[in-house]
């Protein structure tokens, strides 16, 4: 269990996204997954609303980055070796977004940012949670 907890979430996020995107790239370069259109919706306003693929990934990363700023409440050692890791998958994301010309998106540019926020969000509340473990004065 303290294995589980130690992984970073959007280190797997990263590797199915590559996976997904490789897949697609390489039968087809001109094709974007991420703009598959998922559903459509009338609104009451009489308006269509079509989230698409890229929408949804998204929304299931703001959902992992809520999960990880509650893992990086944990003054553990594993959670420790989580910062470590999620500093690794942050730079993972940005060489990725840099060389790999599948990932080359907005929606990969926003799981990166939010793979920042998780890393500097966990290394403030694990500084601030030992500043008030050790009370100076």
């Amino acid at each position: 269990m303290k294995i589980a907890k130690a992984i970073p979430l959007f280190g797997v996020v990263l590797v199915g996204y590559m996976v997904l995107m490789s897949f697609f790239f390489y039968s087809d370069p001109n094709v974007d997954p991420m703009k598959h259109i998922l559903f459509t919706v009338i609104l009451p306003s009489r308006r269509t609303w079509s989230p698409d693929l890229g929408d949804a990934v998204i929304v299931a990363g703001l959902l992992i980055l809520f999960i990880e700023l509650i893992k990086s409440t944990s003054s553990s050692s594993s959670a420790i070796a989580e910062h470590i890791l999620s500093t690794f998958v942050f730079i993972f994301y940005i060489i990725a977004f840099l060389l790999a010309p599948m990932v080359a998106n907005s929606t990969f540019l926003i799981l990166g940012i939010m793979s920042m926020i998780d890393v500097i969000a966990g290394f403030t509340i694990s500084i601030s949670g030992a500043k008030r473990d050790i009370s100076l004065g």
